[in-house]
């Protein structure tokens, strides 16, 4: 008894699987893909220093106005561009180097710090403006608070 296995001697069925064109589209989708991601990435990282540099702004300017509400009989001393008389030399001193540091900070590219006092209403209201560095847009960061003794 001699059994033949008939699998076995049946001509081969077309091989099947991927072919070199199936495997050359799926490069060119995965090639897309890819780009898409960097770029989401490029525009989330650009978003993030934009960020960033809204938040400095924003410290910056709140150090100032608490520093103005601590000391609040000196307000004229921290005016910017010195304005009125200013009784404290520590005080001009701290708002000297504040826009100092403010207009050379980097995230803050080509930032003007200014602050004004409002005899009538008591209020110091400081302004820093800066070129946004991706978009290349002037952005603008305020901040007013009541200083009145």
């Amino acid at each position: 008894m001699q059994r033949h296995h008939r699998h076995l001697l049946t001509p081969r069925r077309k091989a099947r699987g991927v072919t070199l064109i199936d495997a050359l589209i799926a490069m060119v989708i995965l090639a897309f893909g890819m780009l898409g991601m960097t770029r989401l990435q490029t525009r989330a990282l650009a978003q993030t220093t934009e960020a960033q540099s809204r938040l400095v702004a924003a410290q910056y300017v709140d150090e100032l106005l608490s520093s103005a509400l601590i000391d609040a009989a000196n307000h004229d001393c921290y005016t910017v561009p010195s304005s009125g008389t200013c009784g404290s030399t520590t005080a001009r001193g701290f708002t000297d180097a504040w826009e100092t540091t403010v207009e050379s900070t980097a995230l803050l590219r080509g930032a003007v710090a200014t602050s004004t006092y409002t005899s009538s209403s008591g209020q110091l209201t400081v302004r820093i403006t800066w070129t946004g560095k991706e978009s290349g847009e002037t952005r603008t960061h305020e901040g007013t608070t009541d200083v009145r003794n």
